[in-house]
């Protein structure tokens, strides 16, 4: 796991469609000597998911694994996780430019939130998350999450 944790703050410069990767986020992706990152649309949330390229690459790769290139579904696996994808590097501070399409999809405004899930991380819109952490926490029973 590349240890990505926590929620984190941020702001969504929609003028400059720009946003930054928080500090301890960008250690990790240091750490890990991860300079690309792979941006995709969250096929559960309306988010945005962020992974290290490498790590990205990995998961592709052993969902493809043992399957033939003229397959069905190797295709299907392909178009879903790599037709879709954005590869960016951040520059030294950690800006990068927001694809349009993956900002609205994830209804990015003013305030954001960067969510750390251990091998990626996630951008919300700060309210649509303020949304589904109500949604968790109405769920919630008490149980051992």
């Amino acid at each position: 796991m590349s240890g990505f944790a926590g929620t984190i703050g941020g702001t969504f410069d929609a003028k400059k469609g720009r946003i930054s990767v928080p500090a301890p986020f960008r250690a990790v992706l240091n750490r890990i000597g991860a300079e690309e990152i792979v941006l995709r649309p969250s096929r559960h949330a309306p988010c945005i998911e962020v992974w290290p390229e490498p790590a990205y690459m990995a998961e592709v790769q052993r969902r493809v694994e043992g399957l033939s290139p003229l397959t069905g579904e190797y295709q299907a696996v392909m178009r879903k996780l790599v037709s879709r994808i954005h590869t960016l590097r951040p520059d030294a501070e950690g800006r990068l430019v927001m694809p349009k399409e993956l900002a609205e999809k994830a209804a990015l405004d003013g305030e954001i939130a960067f969510t750390g899930l251990g091998a990626f991380f996630q951008i919300w819109s700060a309210a649509k998350l303020a949304e589904e952490e109500a949604r968790l926490a109405d769920e919630d029973e008490g149980g051992d999450v």
